[in-house]
């Protein structure tokens, strides 16, 4: 079969070749650009979970219970003031409907860290990954609307499947549905004119621009941050320490603000406080 481009002008031979390669690298960095959302940045937060979570986790409960030991003791001081005995009952009621967000806090943390002990436990093999980047990309190049315009309605359905697949490291999905998108890439035909095809590659510049700079800022920002700290021996020990004092202190506040609350209590037993302050 002649190729028909051979009949062309040079600048639109040149011009169709250039934007084929363009459309090569979109879909390269749409592939990064995917793959650093929705694999490498949970995957970053799940190891950050594992190695500093437990700890952050321990921290919130000791601040939570200080902060518990201090409103308790707040609350009793109040009763004995006004010349009651205070009804313990009554102010942990209270107080656990006062605390009742911090608990949320942390159970919300605990859920992450739950979430974070999964996913790592689940991560796909280096054989896997290799395979689902490789299958993503292939797809990206036939399906995504950045990469073809011109997409059917059923081809962007498939494209949302794929999306999903991915994002759920589904390796036998997305070969599924590599088989389901066989077809050529969908690349401006030959006979497209002259200025169609520079504003072509007018476009195709802009979007890759755009998703250089979009990649650039996405890792500047945590977690992407923190992959050299978190290969860091040295410095999850310094963290982890860090943190370890502020539960010791925590811990330690609370347990003197307890022994002031037995000590006051025998007051109003004892009749030494008979009214007011």
């Amino acid at each position: 079969m002649i190729d028909p481009s051979l009949g062309l002008h040079p600048e639109h031979r040149a011009l169709h070749d250039e934007n084929a390669l363009l459309r090569e690298e979109l879909a390269h960095l749409l592939t990064e650009e995917h793959d650093l959302v929705h694999l490498v940045k949970p995957n970053l937060l799940a190891l950050y979970q594992k190695k500093i979570g437990a700890w952050e986790l321990r921290g919130l409960q000791a601040q939570v219970a200080a902060m518990g030991a201090r409103r308790r003791l707040e609350m009793a001081q109040a009763a004995v003031n006004q010349g009651r005995k205070p009804d313990l009952g009554e102010i942990d009621g209270l107080l656990e409907l006062e605390l009742l967000e911090w608990q949320q806090k942390i159970q919300e943390a605990a859920e992450r860290l739950a979430s974070a002990e999964h996913r790592l436990g689940h991560l796909l093999t280096a054989v896997e990954d290799r395979e689902l980047k490789k299958l993503y990309y292939a797809l990206v190049k036939k399906l995504h609307p950045d990469v073809n315009p011109d997409l059917t309605d059923d081809q962007r359905r498939l494209w949302l499947r794929v999306q999903a697949a991915y994002e759920h490291s589904d390796v036998q999905e997305l070969r599924a549905l590599s088989l389901l998108a066989e077809r050529p890439c969908l690349l401006p035909t030959t006979s497209a004119g002259l200025d169609t095809l520079r504003r072509d590659r007018a476009t195709l510049e802009t979007q890759i621009a755009a998703m250089l700079k979009g990649i650039e800022q996405l890792e500047s920002q945590p977690p992407f941050t923190l992959r050299q700290q978190l290969a860091d021996e040295a410095w999850l020990a310094e963290r982890r320490q860090e943190i370890e004092t502020r539960i010791a202190q925590f811990e330690t506040l609370r347990s003197g603000l307890e022994i002031q609350l037995k000590t006051l209590l025998p007051l109003m037993d004892d009749g030494k406080v008979f009214g007011p302050n």
